[in-house]
C-alpha cells in the first residue's frame, strides 16, 4: 500500500470511524436506562434497535463495495 494514496488513506479513516461508531452504539444500547428516564416512559431521542441494525447493514455493504473496488490487497490491509 502506497502511504501517499489518498483513496486508501480515506478508506482507512472511514473504516476507523465506522468502528468507533459501532463501539459507541453497542455501549449505548447495552447501557441501562437512567432511572429518571425509565420513570418518564420511552425515550424520544433513542434510535430503535431495528433502525441501528438496518444502518449497520448498509454500512457493511458499502464497506464491502469499497473493499472490492480497492482490490484484494487493500481489503487485507484495511
Amino acid at each position: 500500500m502506497d502511504p501517499n494514496d489518498i483513496t486508501l488513506r480515506a478508506a482507512d479513516r472511514l473504516e476507523a470511524a465506522l468502528e468507533r461508531l459501532a463501539l459507541v452504539l453497542e455501549a449505548r444500547l447495552a447501557a441501562p436506562a437512567p432511572v429518571a428516564a425509565s420513570m418518564a416512559g420511552p425515550s424520544t431521542n433513542m434510535v430503535p434497535r431495528a433502525e441501528v441494525e438496518r444502518i449497520s447493514a448498509r454500512l457493511d455493504e458499502a464497506l464491502g463495495r469499497l473493499r472490492m473496488l480497492l482490490g484484494d490487497d487493500a481489503a487485507a490491509e484495511v
